[in-house]
């Protein structure tokens, strides 16, 4: 049975993201250094999986040099360059996913979208190997999905399946795109409604269609599905989308991880959040989410989506903001 996506992978490689940049090299193996790797001998496949863990990120290439060799890697007549660069791409992806700075904009941002023919590129690609055949990934072909090589000490995508993480690469890099919407679309399992659920966050789609969705999976019981759509809802502007959130806090605030999203995702409706706050109060504090009254806590270097990582400062930013709303809006009154 052809069930299984790639969340639980996205949520690996986030986890993984935040440990291998604030740690320079450190991919989170228990106290396993990681090996140097002297970049200017690499070539080939082993060149784009070492960008796409380490090189991205790092002073050793300008941004007009990395451009041109993503340019190179897809235009290359080895398909497993081909899949090395996509791969690489992916990773890249959720870096700017999950590596922000105080303004919310991306600490490594290339500028990769600008490659020329980039997003057509892989496009293409999914369309010549995604069928009925081919997806969804079996589990066999889920388990199989990733894989370390080389001398890389985090998971990179493998040369075989690279290209089923091209929906949230390319929602990640061509946000709001109407042809990527389409694409993330043909790419829904039902089954396994949460991987569009986070493509369509990565995007910030908030077209009918994915508000229909996330109000739909707001109130499960069980799995990720609320998370998900708390994120998204919580940039959809809407009273509809505020109206649920605000529901769900109220009847069932769920773990302190769904508690701090829901909290979060309400604050984001600005001043029409204003009335709610609270309630964010009561359920901050019976969550355990804010600190003691007078400490400020301190932004994380990275974000665990459905861990513990980083969730108290996040609701003690989005309480604060909200507060300031009231307050500004006390002074022009």
């Amino acid at each position: 049975m052809k069930s299984h996506t790639f969340t639980n992978f996205v949520i690996a490689l986030s986890t993984l993201a935040s440990v291998t940049i604030s740690t320079q090299h450190d991919h989170g193996h228990d106290e396993v250094e990681a090996p140097s790797i002297d970049h200017t001998q690499l070539s080939g496949v082993e060149l784009y999986d070492w960008l796409g863990t380490d090189g991205y990120y790092t002073e050793h290439y300008s941004d007009e040099e990395l451009q041109k060799l993503v340019a190179e890697g897809l235009a290359n007549d080895d398909p497993d360059i081909v899949s090395a660069t996509i791969g690489s791409l992916s990773w890249y992806a959720v870096h700017s996913l999950t590596q922000r700075d105080e303004s919310g904009k991306p600490r490594f941002d290339r500028d990769l979208q600008s490659v020329p023919g980039l997003k057509q590129s892989l496009i293409d690609v999914w369309r010549a190997n995604k069928n009925e055949d081919t997806y969804p990934l079996t589990q066999e072909d889920f388990e199989n999905s990733v894989e370390y090589r080389n001398e890389q000490l985090a998971p990179v995508p493998s040369l075989e399946f690279a290209w089923s993480f091209i929906p949230p690469t390319l929602a990640s890099l061509f946000p709001k795109d109407q042809e990527v919407h389409e694409l993330l679309w043909d790419g829904y399992d039902p089954d396994n409604p949460i991987t569009l659920l986070d493509w369509l966050n990565r995007g910030q789609f908030t077209t009918e269609k994915a508000t229909k969705l996330r109000l739909e999976l707001l109130n499960a019981v069980e799995g990720l599905s609320p998370i998900y759509a708390a994120i998204g809802l919580g940039f959809t502007e809407s009273s509809d989308a505020l109206t649920a959130l605000v529901d769900r806090l109220e009847k069932d605030p769920g773990n302190r991880v769904l508690c701090a999203h829901l909290i979060d995702s309400i604050v984001g409706h600005g001043a029409s959040a204003v009335p709610h706050l609270t309630l964010l109060l009561k359920a901050a504090q019976e969550s355990d989410l804010l600190p003691p009254e007078g400490e400020t806590l301190v932004q994380p270097e990275g974000y665990g989506l459905t861990a513990d990582i980083g969730i108290e400062y996040r609701t003690q930013q989005a309480i604060r903001k909200l507060e300031k709303i009231l307050e500004n809006s006390s002074e022009d009154g």
